[in-house]
């Protein structure tokens, strides 16, 4: 967790400042040196050729010294961090041998010539273009899906276009109409050069803005802004050319080559803070996503800035006022802010198929799921009653699935469920609609059908379910609950209700068999009752008795598990669950930890880290929990309880699942049990502070932690007020 992480990082802040304090003063004296002796030497008016080759050498001396830590630090670091100090190393050496290249030209041709030839420049651009793609590099991409990555390239697109006809038009068309030595063609290739500077200092600001200043190491510090005072440099390149090739007298481009040598100085002391760790110490961690804070302002103010840029753009280009050349670059920024805006139109349209898709669909069986099994039973009877139609509801689980799973694998036990869907698409008839609730659950909604149609369906479904491989020669069953509107409810939530108390009428009446829903036979049992009858009828009390053992087994820990049940249901509540989910998520919750009765007390009471194998034991907890429960019959919450450790990245355990594939309530889970976690003390560290457990979560979004369910947790957190001190203690009363 990041949790551990953290107490790395302030181990490390707590034994740096002493001597990085005193190593600094010298590397700040050389630095004022090079540009006190840059300065003076700029200032000579009859510089001789010894003069200007000093001048020159003190130029290139930070990026040659920039140049040698970074390329050392690639040889003092792993390979995920080899690939930052690659591109940094690659970026400095173009720089070198562009500047070496204008050094060589003004030592030989001296200033009143043009000083920058098209290699240099081509050298310049591909090292500032390095530069953004090795920042950018530092944020993690992979959770983007696929369309929002292409809007990004196709903002930084429009971004990248409105820069360089903005600078066109504002900066350098008003600087050739004053001074005659203007070139139009020069130009073009200065406000590309403000471009890429532009683009550069955004980059660094995106990295400083996501980091929100959390576990900085100085070395990481000086290496980006080093790069950000670069770009700064670069985008004031116009103001550069002004002093050194268009009005001399001005002394313009001073500043910006001072700027320059402290960039580069600041990479070098940047790569120098990296070789002087100890061996084996990393930097650089990739951020866990790249997210605008206003995502619908930022969409909306960036269309409109485009839209208007095209008029602008256009009208420029066609009246006939400037150069051909200055008109063909207002004309390539028209047409190219139109092809943006074109691109962010399909985008939009496409985005809106997938995220309807996703939102609707099972991702692992892609037929509808939970959610819209319930948006569409409430239209579905909305309309019943318009027409004085009826409607059933049919409830369908597996049998003993959970054995499937233990022999064979979740993997094939997954190949189970999508044979299983696709039997129930092709068995419904076409105006019914087919769910999967979770697990190995299903239902299906059988608009203006009679008991009849029910009966026939249940019957030709588990003839074909019959003929599923198990991998154990076993027949695969499943038992089904039906009921029916309006004879049985008027209402969705008890109609629901009432087929699944069929279900589990059936389930503990022989499974194998699908039962209709009837007062005289069936009782409707609400999730409290079917809670009640399970713990009558199996060992779950006794499990609760383990669960209860395992919270007394650590004083630090011993309210966890009911902290973790209240914070379930508060967030299950949230998210609007249905009362039976919830009921069921409050007892996954309760017991979703009791694997731990099988961890030795060495290893979860120890004080500091745990070693490798100490955690590999560690981790056989959620396995643990999902044999212990598979004694009893609430088969539901199994898949729950073994994978609340998974990781939205997928680097989590058991299992590494990840994304939609891991159970949506082992995701709740995870999230109930991490916060608790990190607001109870442990013994390797302190308890963090409300405010702080939601900061790391919000970090963690994306990487650790379901997007959409972390936001309505930290969302629920606020309202509900559970920010006060005594969180603890009122846990505990609404548990009692």
């Amino acid at each position: 967790m990041a949790t551990r992480a953290q107490d790395d990082a302030m181990g490390f802040s707590l034994k740096a400042p002493a001597t990085g304090a005193r190593s600094t003063v010298p590397l700040i004296l050389f630095w004022l040196l090079l540009c006190g002796v840059y300065s003076s030497l700029h200032f000579v008016a009859d510089r001789t050729r010894p003069l200007e080759i000093l001048r020159q050498v003190v130029y290139l001396a930070p990026i040659l010294i920039a140049f040698i830590a970074s390329a050392m630090a690639i040889f003092k670091t792993d390979s995920r961090e080899q690939r930052l100090w690659r591109g940094i190393a690659a970026a400095v050496g173009l720089i070198l041998v562009s500047e070496t290249l204008v050094s060589l030209r003004v030592i030989e041709l001296g200033p009143v010539s043009k000083i920058w030839s098209d290699s240099a420049a081509i050298f310049s651009i591909v090292a500032a273009l390095l530069f953004i793609t090795t920042l950018l590099a530092l944020a993690d991409f992979r959770m983007l899906s696929q369309g929002a990555s292409i809007r990004n390239v196709a903002d930084t697109a429009g971004l990248s276009l409105l820069l360089f006809g903005g600078i066109l038009a504002g900066v350098l068309g008003p600087l050739t109409a004053s001074y005659e030595a203007g070139d139009p063609s020069g130009n073009v290739v200065l406000a590309i050069f403000s471009t890429i500077g532009f683009l550069t200092m955004t980059a660094t600001w995106m990295i400083f803005a996501t980091r929100k200043g959390i576990h900085w190491r100085g070395c990481e510090r000086q290496l980006v802004l080093g790069v950000g005072v670069y770009g700064f440099a670069t985008a004031m390149f116009p103001l550069w050319a002004l002093g050194a090739e268009i009005s001399r007298l001005s002394h313009w481009e001073l500043p910006v080559e001072l700027l320059w040598i402290t960039g580069m100085y600041l990479l070098f002391v940047g790569a120098l803070a990296r070789l002087r760790l100890a061996p084996g110490e990393s930097c650089f961690f990739a951020l866990p996503r790249l997210r605008a804070s206003e995502r619908g302002l930022h969409a909306m103010a960036t269309s409109v800035i485009f839209t208007l840029g095209i008029p602008f753009f256009g009208y420029l280009a066609l009246s006939g006022g400037t150069d051909s050349i200055t008109s063909g670059g207002y004309a390539v920024t028209a047409l190219g802010l139109t092809a943006v805006m074109v691109a962010h139109s399909a985008i939009a349209a496409m985005e809106n198929d997938y995220l309807f898709g996703k939102a609707v669909n099972d991702q692992l069986t892609d037929i509808y799921g939970h959610r819209y099994f319930f948006e569409r039973l409430g239209l579905e009877l909305d309309i019943a009653k318009r027409r004085g139609a009826r409607v059933q509801v049919v409830l369908l689980d597996l049998d003993g699935f959970s054995r499937v799973n233990a022999a064979r694998g979740h993997g094939f036990g997954d190949e189970i469920l999508r044979g299983v869907a696709a039997i129930l698409v092709g068995t419904v008839r076409n105006s019914d609609v087919a769910c999967r609730l979770g697990a190995d659950k299903f239902a299906v909604i059988m608009p203006s059908a009679a008991a009849q149609d029910a009966v026939l369906f249940a019957e030709k479904i588990r003839s074909a379910l019959a003929q599923v491989a198990t991998g154990d020669g076993s027949v695969l069953t499943a038992s089904l609950g039906y009921a029916g509107y309006p004879g049985d409810s008027l209402e969705r939530d008890e109609l629901v209700q009432k087929a699944e108390g069929a279900l589990y009428w059936a389930k503990y009446h022989g499974r194998d068999r699908a039962v209709a829903f009837d007062e005289s036979v069936v009782d409707s049992l609400s999730a409290h009752d079917r809670i009640k009858h399970l713990e009558k009828e199996s060992h779950l009390s006794t499990v609760r008795a383990l669960a209860a053992a395992v919270d007394a087994r650590d004083p630090l820990t011993q309210f966890h598990s009911r902290n973790v049940a209240v914070l379930a249901v508060m967030l299950a509540e949230e998210i609007e669950l249905v009362e039976s989910q919830r009921r069921l998520l409050e007892v996954a919750a309760l017991l979703h930890d009791v694997g731990k009765i099988g961890i030795s007390d060495r290893v979860l009471r120890k004080r500091g880290p745990l070693l490798a194998s100490e955690m590999r034991h560690i981790r056989e907890h959620p396995g643990l929990g999902e044999k212990i429960l598979a004694s009893t019959q609430l088969v539901e919450i199994l898949p729950w309880v073994r994978h609340h450790h998974e990781r939205w990245d997928g680097t989590g355990y058991p299992d590494g699942l990840a994304g939609e594939d891991i159970p949506f309530e082992a995701r709740l889970l995870c999230i109930c049990d991490a916060y608790d976690a990190m607001t109870s003390g442990r013994p390797y560290r302190d308890s963090l502070s409300p405010t702080a457990a939601l900061q790391e979560l919000d970090l963690c979004i994306g990487s650790q932690f379901d997007p959409g369910l972390a936001e309505a947790f930290i969302r629920m957190v606020g309202r509900r007020r559970l920010l006060r001190p005594g969180l603890q203690s009122a846990r505990e009363d609404s548990m009692a």
